[in-house]
């Protein structure tokens, strides 16, 4: 439903509910705040921000930097893979293919994450299922490690937040009218050509904001980089986890916490800006 046919009360009113929805989040995300300046580690108390000079470290960079490039890498991969995925679901016709597939692309959502894990931990174990299978068929010698390092992250963060991004698109695809798409063929523009002047302009304020949402849900990833990685795939997930137990520095979990807050605010107010950027362009051309 629009709200341009709603008057302004009535919209509000409408958006009630989210909006209750959301309050505890950002009550949390401002208790976060607090804690991340005081000048105690354990408890509120005093105002201070040397909470954030201690993550003036070498170690924590390298987790912020670990955390944006595994982020930025899973986000293009994700793309990549959920364009065509988006085009097929759009042109199946048979009805029980499209559910299939709609269920296959939904199993990393439905299914708990700690299954998801140890699944790829089977597979891609030293004596897992992959490793095996070559071995037996002669083309290596030596287990391939793939798993505990940044590989194995990478594969799961794919895999989780390709559902993300397959669906915005999957709308996006069924509103470009068929209309544009004849009028490049008839004016000879082959499928890769229409696809390239055509349908991408048309496809990209909603690539963009696929694309956001699974930076933002890639970089602040826990379970994954937790079970696929282990301890030498330091994300920022698992530093705040760390400073939460066993080192009970609650102050600097919960800078380190804004920190990654502020980092996924960014990404996601530059996407809206570049939503916005493409959209204006497009209205003036």
């Amino acid at each position: 439903m629009s709200t341009e046919f709603l008057p302004k009360k009535q919209a509000l009113l409408f958006a009630a509910p989210a909006f209750i929805a959301i309050l505890p989040f950002l009550g949390a995300c401002f208790y976060i705040l607090r804690f991340s300046l005081s000048a105690e580690q354990g408890t509120i108390e005093g105002l201070s921000i040397q909470a954030y000079r201690d993550l003036m470290t070498p170690f924590f960079g390298r987790s912020v930097w670990l955390t944006l490039k595994l982020a930025f890498i899973a986000t293009i991969i994700v793309m990549v893979l959920a364009v065509p995925l988006a085009f097929v679901m759009t042109s199946l016709r048979s009805s029980f293919f499209r559910r299939l597939l709609t269920i296959s692309i939904l199993l990393p959502l439905i299914l708990n994450l700690l299954v998801q894990a140890y699944g790829w931990i089977l597979l891609l174990g030293p004596s897992g299922v992959l490793n095996s299978t070559l071995k037996a068929m002669g083309i290596i010698e030596r287990p391939l490690f793939l798993l505990f390092n940044e590989t194995g992250v990478l594969l799961g963060l794919v895999q989780t937040s390709l559902p993300l991004a397959v669906f915005p698109i999957v709308g996006a695809v069924r509103a470009i009218s068929p209309e544009y798409l004849e009028a490049a063929s008839s004016l000879g523009a082959g499928h890769w050509r229409t696809f390239r002047d055509v349908t991408v302009p048309l496809l990209r304020p909603e690539l963009v904001g696929a694309a956001s949402i699974v930076f933002a849900f890639n970089a602040s990833a826990f379970a994954i980089p937790l079970l696929l990685g282990g301890r030498r795939v330091q994300m920022m997930g698992l530093v705040i986890r760390d400073m939460i137990s066993p080192l009970f520095n609650w102050s600097g979990a919960a800078a380190a916490g804004m920190i990654l807050i502020v980092l996924t605010l960014f990404v996601l107010v530059a996407s809206s800006w570049l939503v916005r950027l493409t959209t204006t362009a497009k209205e003036s051309s």
